[in-house]
């Protein structure tokens, strides 16, 4: 076996791992919190973040979308220069980063209490910024990222997509959401060629 494929399995078992652990570390009652976040939110879900927590809340954006839930993704640097003034109080703010302290997302701190806008921090430091403004803290509880520095996020983003995933599964089989809610809100690609073509 080479080092790189060693390596490459090295990679998927720390996924592996760490993906077993999330249930052990994420709580029942701050699982229902986040459900209660998200169900509950009257106004735009609101997802930033920078870097590769900036990626990964495009896609928790996108996904939420795809349920039903009014979802947006918001650019840090943009919310800074005016976009802020699309926030209502019955708007939800998510702020993904693992540090918490990131100046892009911390900048947005005052504007969001000015506005009355609730804010949940998905982050690995509860003594952080974005932490300690948040009503609801979500940790992944990493150990370790993949990359052999263990700086980058990898696993941590990984985690990060998991828990908003089954968030979604969680929505779509409360809601009663069927092939036909998917097909309105998804007829392109192949996704839609598939609905279509169901009985």
């Amino acid at each position: 076996m080479s080092n790189a494929w060693q390596q490459a399995a090295d990679v998927w078992q720390i996924y592996s791992d760490a993906l077993t652990s999330l249930g052990a570390h994420l709580s029942e009652s701050h699982w229902a919190a986040l459900l209660a976040e998200l169900r509950g939110c009257k106004g735009k879900i609101v997802v930033t973040g920078v870097g590769t927590s900036g990626i990964a809340a495009r896609k928790i954006a996108h996904m939420l979308a795809c349920v039903e839930r009014p979802a947006i993704y918001l650019n840090a640097t943009d919310a800074a220069h005016g976009d802020l003034g699309f926030l209502r109080a019955d708007d939800l703010m998510i702020m993904i980063s693992r540090g918490g302290n990131s100046d892009e997302l911390t900048r947005l701190l005052p504007g969001l209490a000015a506005k009355n806008v609730p804010l949940l921090s998905v982050t690995e430091n509860p003594n952080s910024a974005i932490a300690s403004a948040a009503r609801l803290v979500i940790s992944t509880g990493v150990q370790r990222e993949a990359d052999p520095l263990n700086m980058l996020a990898t696993t941590s983003i990984i985690l990060v997509l998991a828990i908003f995933d089954a968030a979604c599964a969680c929505l779509m089989s409360e809601s009663g959401y069927s092939k036909e809610t998917l097909l309105a809100v998804h007829p392109g690609g192949d996704v839609g060629l598939t609905l279509r073509q169901q009985p």
